[in-house]
């Protein structure tokens, strides 16, 4: 197959990079070559803007696009444009984000996606409070363009080997690290994600079948929940490494943040459940399929090593974590006292 990828040198594209070449692929990336340029010397390397110069493009032939750096819709659109001709199946990297969650027990392919806000069109950043929206505007030109052609995935949380955003590889790494590990006491709290070794693979299975349609992209096929995700990090901790768990309303009042300042928690205030309760019926049956999660800790793991240094640079740091722990002990020692 010959295959192009939009980015590839970075997170989810990087795996896909990397697997479609153990595959045999032709693989050509389109990038701007200002992250990790140096990869893949067996891969064409095609250089330009999505958001600019596209004229590497002209000519050029493929059997699939895989798309895993589209965010703006214009952008999309321009890229669209630009490969519409000559490259026959597109699959777009979209996002579990997309769905409008408003009370919804579970979201599967057919849940409300959010609207589009025509005051959004002129955007030139993807603002967190707007992730969704535009995401689900670049499906709905993507499936505009291409129709049948069209395969659209909807990541959970993608976690692994080189995320460098610390949603998930906080827990490992600090709990590695060992001493006193501070934790929400929502442990309840279920979790879906997804090692993107394994969803690079399975995106690679949907272009070389030609798949088409629309289908979630998260796991694992059993329900987990972040007393179960700790609980597999603890089986790498060193000796004496104890968990202290720290009520929400207290983390609240210490505005320490969920999701990224301590990933897998969002207060239980926040009723974001449903983007963790994602129905997998059907990318089972499109053969996603998932490893388990000490295989995907154990990378991360290994990749700490490698570097030596502390990756989860939007997290709780040390001191921070140290400064409410302490201001928890007090806490608790007034209401005993």
């Amino acid at each position: 197959m010959r295959l192009l990828i939009l980015g590839g040198t970075s997170f989810l594209g990087r795996h896909v990079t990397e697997q479609a070449l153990a595959r045999g692929h032709a693989v050509t990336l389109f990038n701007r070559g200002t992250t990790n340029a140096e990869l893949y010397p067996e891969a064409e390397k095609l250089r330009g803007d999505r958001a600019g110069d596209l004229s590497a493009l002209n000519g050029k032939s493929f059997d699939s696009v895989i798309d895993t750096s589209g965010y703006l819709p214009p952008i999309v659109e321009r890229t669209i444009a630009a490969v519409r001709a000559n490259v026959p199946h597109y699959l777009f990297v979209s996002t579990i984000s997309v769905y409008d969650e408003t009370g919804a027990p579970t979201l599967d392919e057919t849940s409300k996606v959010l609207d589009w806000d025509p005051a959004l069109e002129d955007a030139t950043e993807v603002e967190p409070k707007h992730y969704g929206r535009l995401k689900a505007e670049c499906e709905r030109r993507v499936i505009a363009a291409y129709g049948d052609a069209a395969m659209i995935v909807r990541p959970g949380l993608i976690i692994g080997r080189y995320d460098k955003t610390g949603r998930f590889t906080y827990w490992p790494q600090r709990i590695v690290k060992g001493g006193r590990v501070l934790v929400p006491d929502y442990l309840d709290f279920p979790v879906q994600v997804i090692d993107a070794a394994d969803l690079a693979g399975w995106m690679l299975d949907l272009c070389e079948r030609k798949a088409h349609g629309i289908l979630n992209g998260t796991g694992p096929e059993v329900s987990l929940t972040l007393g179960e995700v700790l609980d597999a990090c603890e089986k790498f901790a060193p000796p004496g490494t104890t968990r202290e768990l720290v009520a929400e309303g207290f983390l609240r009042a210490q505005k320490v943040n969920g999701w990224m300042e301590l990933p897998l928690w969002i207060p239980r205030a926040a009723k974001s459940e449903a983007m963790m309760r994602a129905d997998l019926t059907m990318p089972l049956k499109a053969g996603l399929r998932f490893r388990p999660l000490g295989d995907t800790i154990k990378d991360v793991l290994a990749e700490l090593d490698e570097t030596g240094t502390f990756l989860a640079n939007q997290s709780l740091t040390r001191e921070r974590e140290a400064e409410v722990l302490n201001a928890w002990d007090k806490a608790k020692a007034s209401v005993d006292g």
